[in-house]
């Protein structure tokens, strides 16, 4: 059984769900892409980019996003699958926080989605953690994303990338033996 690349624990049975019962879902059913919540497609996007499905990463990405959303798309596809962390392990997506706000206000807090509006913003912060192949380095970057929704006819309403904000690395603790932990689970459920 294949584990899901974005580390989610499953708290009934406190391990990790099989990729297509946690984000392979999202990426392959656009349905399940319309009903997750903004938590659920960061670690959707993490797991994206550790499996290549560079079509999810491109169709949640919202089309206002102004750093990375391309018109040219196959342009676009192409420059994803040549930086896409080949060269690293992404063994976990740590969500440490979402947020939601009233309409496009980002200083009015609201404690859930809110169906019906469309400007409604979200903010989800995670840490991405990453091994290094050859190395065997351990490495980590927290981000803040914000999502929101581009309509109820694009995607479904579902929730989508629109910009991110990275920490500074030298800023994020990585704690060696909680990797260690995870690549020991990791080579366990490997070997099964």
């Amino acid at each position: 059984m294949e584990t899901c690349p974005c580390g989610f624990i499953d708290p009934e049975t406190s391990s990790g769900l099989p990729y297509m019962k946690c984000c392979g879902k999202i990426h392959k059913n656009a349905s399940e892409y319309a009903k997750a919540t903004p938590e659920q497609v960061v670690r959707a996007r993490y797991s994206a980019y550790a499996k290549r499905e560079v079509d999810f990463i491109v169709g949640s990405t919202h089309p206002l996003n102004e750093k990375n959303f391309q018109a040219d798309i196959d342009h676009w596809k192409k420059t994803i699958r040549e930086n896409c962390y080949d060269n690293f392990e992404l063994t976990e997506c740590e969500i440490l926080s979402q947020t939601f706000y009233k309409g496009t206000n980002e200083e009015e807090e609201v404690p859930s989605i809110d169906p019906d509006d469309m400007t409604q913003i979200a903010k989800v912060q995670f840490i991405a953690r990453l091994t290094q192949v050859d190395s065997r380095e351990k490495t980590a970057f927290m981000e803040t994303s914000t999502f929101q929704r581009a309509g109820k006819n694009i995607r479904e309403g579902a929730w989508m990338y629109k910009d991110g904000e990275v920490e500074p690395l030298e800023e994020i603790e990585v704690d060696e033996d909680e990797f260690k932990a995870i690549e020991e689970e990791q080579a366990v459920e490997a070997a099964s």
